[in-house]
């Protein structure tokens, strides 16, 4: 994921908190409060990194609510690693020594750990600030750390199922034309289903389509399936044999840590040619029907994101397309209306136009995704 990509999804995901501009809250006060007593500091913050900006949800000994540019903060640094930072003496150090805080507020000791949420965004930080210089121990920071996790169960609670579906939803692409070919898309969100969904024309006019699942508990799943998603798009300029492996170790640290797997079929149209690649990840829910009615499903043996093994390559497959073959892909919930892929075979066999099957499937699916590709 490229950083303009992290930046806009982690302000998504803050959005969905629901919390900014929300004033005080004795939940997140009695963090800060306990944080700063337990270091005996003058100031804390759980802090919120979102729009190039970062918010004071709440803080001891400063003012509530507040915002900076986040370049001008310690924790959109903070923000960007997996563990606490911490700044003995800010003056001496040129990454910070410039910063306000230093210069005209006389701040000389940080301390930060990141706020992470289950799809591993991470959101914000919990830290303290101390005008003296001041170093701390492996204990002091196990303590920080523990108190960050406390941090993130309360931002956590806060997401309501509406306000996740408004992140999922507008994750949604729009409409694209493919000269010489038709995409109709079907899609029906749902916040806890974990589906992947993406379609797009890459800067080198190829069509890319994707389609996946990432199944874990409850709200988790939304967004870590936008989470994939992102590093879906994040390699739209990396050749199929790469692109797989890429994503996988970008996200597989995520999907371990929520205890989840995903699948994943991902393919890549040349217009001129009609030629596809395709990567399969465990889904195996995409077949080509053939304008003379033959068809075949399109899978391979690879495993799902997250399951396949260290160093074992992904194996592309291709295929080429004429004048009136289609290629359908879905997600397991979509399918599950319709039975089964040999019976969306023969819905799509059976279709006069892509329009009706599309309609059809609509008419059964209550939750899924369903794309149909076309060559016109």
């Amino acid at each position: 994921m490229t950083h303009l990509d992290a930046a806009a999804h982690r302000s998504a995901v803050v959005e969905a908190l629901g919390v900014l501009g929300s004033g005080p809250e004795e939940r997140f006060d009695r963090i800060t409060r306990m944080t700063q007593e337990a270091f005996g500091v003058p100031l804390s913050f759980l802090n919120l990194v979102h729009d190039g900006l970062v918010t004071a949800q709440s803080t001891q000994g400063w003012r509530q609510g507040g915002s900076a540019p986040a370049e001008q903060v310690f924790c959109s640094t903070t923000v960007l690693t997996d563990e606490p930072m911490v700044v003995p003496d800010a003056t001496l150090d040129p990454r910070f020594a410039h910063l306000a805080a230093v210069t005209e507020q006389g701040i000389r000791f940080y301390a930060g750990a990141p706020l992470s949420m289950l799809d591993g965004t991470r959101v914000g930080t919990l830290c303290i600030m101390d005008a003296t210089p001041r170093t701390l121990t492996a204990e002091d920071i196990d303590l920080l750390r523990d108190l960050a996790r406390w941090a993130e169960r309360e931002l956590g609670h806060t997401i309501e199922r509406d306000r996740v579906r408004r992140v999922v939803e507008g994750l949604v692409p729009g409409p694209v034309e493919v000269p010489g070919y038709s995409l109709e898309v079907l899609t029906l969100p749902r916040e806890d289903s974990g589906d992947v969904a993406d379609w797009r024309v890459a800067a080198d006019g190829r069509l890319h389509c994707t389609v996946g699942a990432v199944p874990a508990a409850g709200r988790a799943s939304a967004l870590l399936a936008a989470a994939v998603r992102a590093a879906v798009i994040a390699r739209t300029d990396v050749d199929m044999e790469t692109a797989i492996v890429g994503l996988e170790a970008q996200v597989a640290a995520d999907l371990s840590a929520a205890d989840a797997v995903g699948s994943l079929f991902h393919l890549r149209l040349d217009p001129a040619s009609g030629h596809v690649v395709y990567g399969d990840a465990g889904h195996g829910l995409a077949a080509v029907v053939r304008a003379d009615g033959g068809a075949a499903v399109l899978r391979s043996h690879d495993l799902p994101i997250g399951l396949q093994p260290d160093g074992t390559p992904r194996t592309p497959g291709a295929l080429d397309l004429v004048s009136g073959d289609r290629v359908v892909l879905c997600t397991d919930g979509l399918l599950a209306a319709v039975g089964d892929l040999d019976t969306l075979i023969g819905w799509v066999r059976a279709a006069d136009d892509t329009a009706s099957l599309v309609d059809r499937v609509r008419g059964v699916a209550t939750a899924g995704t369903l794309l149909v590709l076309t060559r016109d």
